[in-house]
């Protein structure tokens, strides 16, 4: 698949890529044009869970823990860095592993003779340079 997007140069303050990262084959060459899509300023917000389709993820996604997922996304958007010409700030993550309500838990326990947590939630967030 093509890991360019189809748009100008500076074109949006925000861009949001919601529980599909686990897919990307050439996540770095998108996340360099995610940099590139952004106006000076905006924000890149990539959002996953611990769900995924297993077959269709990439290795170096089902390889790894929930933590080390999320320092793989943070990576990906370090390797945008390495250039010297592009830069993003302020990488950041957004970690929610909210625990399932007790009745539920209970309720899935007794059912089906074992326990789970919540549907944890994860964001990594990044801002494009202001000074390019």
């Amino acid at each position: 698949a093509d890991p360019f997007l189809p748009f100008d140069s500076e074109q949006f303050d925000a861009v949001l890529c919601a529980v599909s990262v686990q897919y990307l084959q050439q996540p770095e060459l998108v996340f360099k044009d995610i940099h590139r899509v952004l106006k000076p300023g905006g924000i890149a917000i990539i959002s996953f869970s611990n769900r995924m389709f297993g077959s269709k993820a990439i290795n170096a996604w089902t390889s790894r823990s929930e933590d080390e997922r999320v320092d793989l996304v943070k990576n990906y958007f370090k390797s945008v860095n390495e250039s010297k010409r592009v830069d993003f700030e302020n990488i950041e993550a957004i970690i929610d592993r909210s625990p399932l309500p007790p009745v539920m838990a209970n309720l899935i326990s007794i059912l089906f003779g074992f326990n789970v947590g919540g549907d944890p939630f994860y964001a990594v967030c990044a801002t494009k340079d202001t000074k390019l």
